[in-house]
């Protein structure tokens, strides 16, 4: 018997960040090295996401708890994987696969596959006493990630408020990890000061990290934080980005989308997003369309060809989508939450299909976020260009800045990635 092999699997409820009720796993080796992990969830979820499995049970935590998680954890998973090696991943996440037997996870919860795969992992870097991003990266760290700010938010986040969900800086200029954090904190700390000088009202959180849109406009919130970054003297540092989110607001009875007081079609939308980016520097547009309009998808990358459009709820981290978006060039990108799509070879795959195709991969915590969310060490592994954390507001986020800074420190002779090699806005 060798000391990586599992000894055991346990899980137990615990809650994420806003209070919501997740699986936490344990992995432990005959070596006694522990793997610990949980699998965050979000707001704003695709339909095409791994399936979240919970009990439904609305007398206790309102229907969110995971006892079936716990259970399935227990009774099925465990038995299956001990005595497995954890340094064998893959052939950990296809007995893990195997075991669900279904497109979308539905049988055992991509929650709880995901959980049980990145604890395994987990435990195969505490074996070797290396962060994981050493252990994945398997090469020098050359490239740290730079830290985005979601300044402002609407949508699924801050609802009858502006349409889009994330208004986002990106301090793509900085010099340095820490220039960037700065810029980030130096805006965030700002903004309800220009909020209110601008609108005559104070300025009021959103309910999860950035402050709640002071207006139903897109265009008049990016002129705001112009101005922000104006007062801020960071201007010429930064450009913007943008989470539409737009399948939150679709129509498909009416095959529109419902835009604050009026209604646009596909066209419509496209036109009000060229207008945008031509006004202002946008390094990236997330989920511009509804995430089953391949078509529209399409015409939108032709037409917005200032900015990187960016697939979320659209690719869902699925090796599949991605393949179709790649050969019918329906985006340049995908949001990586590898959650959604269930275990970490699949999400990695995911990763190093986009990466052979010229596509970036932007790693991102969810709303749902676990303290120390392992899609920081993945961006570093993987030389992203960024991360979605949002501001230095709350610990799960603050957690991401933080990581950064460390690796930045560590590694001094890595420099923040170079956006300027791949953006659009000049």
């Amino acid at each position: 018997m060798r000391s990586t092999d599992i000894r055991a699997v346990c899980a137990r409820q615990i809650l994420d960040c806003k209070g919501k009720p997740m699986l936490e796993v344990d992995v432990l080796t005959q070596g006694g090295a522990l793997g610990r992990a949980s699998s965050p969830s979000g707001v704003s979820a695709g339909e095409h996401e791994a399936f979240v499995l919970r009990d439904h049970d609305a007398a206790y935590f309102g229907g969110l708890s995971v006892n079936a998680c716990i259970e399935a954890v227990k009774n099925i998973i465990a038995p299956a994987l001990i005595g497995m090696d954890v340094f064998d991943q893959r052939k950990i996440d296809s007995v893990l696969i195997a075991l669900d037997g279904t497109e979308n996870k539905t049988h055992l919860g991509g929650n709880t596959l995901y959980s049980v795969s990145l604890a395994c992992l987990k435990a195969a870097c505490k074996t070797l006493n290396l962060p994981m991003y050493e252990y994945l990266a398997k090469k020098p760290i050359t490239t740290v990630p730079l830290p985005t700010y979601n300044i402002i938010s609407g949508g699924s986040y801050q609802k009858g408020s502006m349409p889009f969900q994330e208004i986002t800086v990106v301090p793509y200029k900085a010099a340095s990890i820490m220039e960037a954090v700065h810029i980030g904190w130096q805006m965030f700390e700002m903004a309800p000061k220009v909020i209110e000088s601008i609108t005559g009202a104070p300025a009021k959180p959103g309910k999860l990290s950035g402050w709640q849109a002071p207006t139903t406009d897109p265009i008049a919130c990016f002129e705001l934080m112009q101005e922000l970054a104006d007062r801020c003297g960071c201007l010429d540092k930064i450009a913007f980005a943008t989470d539409c989110a737009s399948s939150e607001f679709y129509n498909a009875q009416r095959n529109t989308y419902d835009f604050v007081d009026r209604e646009l079609d596909t066209d419509e939308l496209i036109g009000y997003l060229k207008e945008m980016t031509t006004r202002f520097p946008f390094l990236y547009c997330e989920d511009v369309l509804q995430e089953n309009d391949w078509d529209g998808w399409v015409r939108a990358t032709r037409e917005l060809d200032r900015t990187i459009l960016i697939g979320d709820d659209f690719t869902v981290t699925n090796i599949k989508r991605l393949q179709k978006a790649h050969e019918l060039n329906a985006c340049g990108g995908f949001i990586f939450k590898p959650n959604q799509v269930g275990t970490v070879t699949e999400c990695i795959e995911a990763h190093e299909y986009a990466q052979s195709c010229g596509m970036i991969t932007i790693p991102s915590i969810r709303a749902g976020a676990v303290t120390n969310d392992s899609i920081f060490d993945m961006a570093v592994a993987f030389g992203s260009p960024c991360t979605k954390q949002g501001p230095p507001r709350n610990g799960e986020r603050t957690y991401g800045i933080n990581f950064l800074s460390r690796v930045a420190d560590l590694y001094p002779e890595a420099k923040p990635f170079d956006f300027t090699t791949i953006a659009r806005c000049f």
